[in-house]
């Protein structure tokens, strides 16, 4: 192998590194420009300048100020996802599970407040595309999510239940609560409530 031949591997790291920074900037900026003036009222010569691309690379790697809104949405859920299910892996049991998954919900909306309210925003028209996209990101949290908690349901410590009502019986209390919080309708922060939702999640699912 030349010099030249080893090189190729470090060059196409170094390429797709740049890529995504670059993608990263423009829907960093995104979130910025549609949170201060909604979708709508955004445009993609606004997100450029602010990210500081060429327009040029912004339609290449997204399309359209659409495809940044639906990539924007889609790169929030899986990382909101990948957060819960870090927490959930570390609990111990079933209930520091399900305890893990409204505390890591309460604080990742809060340490990511701008990207939480962009996620329960209703102003995104899905392309088909993206929401079949959406669906299989969501089938997948909620695989990995029946795994590591189907054990304590086959020893009885949790009730056995249709494998789809379980993300909503454990997080969706907490979920309603986070969207009104960050829409204003309550002042004190989820960390005030945290133990309350897990303990209530945890009655609605334990054997």
């Amino acid at each position: 192998m030349t010099p030249a031949d080893s090189s190729k591997p470090q060059e196409s790291r170094g390429r797709e590194a740049a890529t995504r920074a670059r993608k990263e900037s423009v829907l960093k900026a995104a979130l910025e420009c549609f949170v201060e003036k909604g979708i709508e009222h955004t445009t993609i010569h606004q997100i450029q300048a602010r990210a500081n691309c060429s327009i040029g690379s912004l339609y290449h790697h997204f399309g359209s100020k659409e495809g940044i809104a639906e990539e924007l949405f889609l790169e929030g859920v899986q990382q909101q996802n990948a957060a819960l299910l870090r927490e959930i892996r570390s609990a111990g049991n079933a209930e520091e599970g399900v305890h893990a998954v409204v505390g890591a919900y309460c604080d990742w909306s809060t340490g990511n407040r701008q990207l939480a309210s962009y996620l329960h925003s209703r102003d995104i028209d899905f392309s088909g595309q993206a929401r079949s996209r959406l669906r299989e990101i969501h089938q997948l949290y909620i695989r990995e999510v029946f795994i590591w908690f189907a054990p304590f349901v086959e020893r009885g410590e949790m009730r056995a239940l249709p494998l789809e009502t379980y993300v909503p019986l454990i997080s969706g209390p907490i979920q309603e609560y986070i969207r009104r919080w960050l829409s204003g309708h309550h002042p004190g922060s989820p960390e005030e409530v945290k133990a309350l939702f897990a303990e209530a999640a945890w009655s609605a699912v334990k054997a």
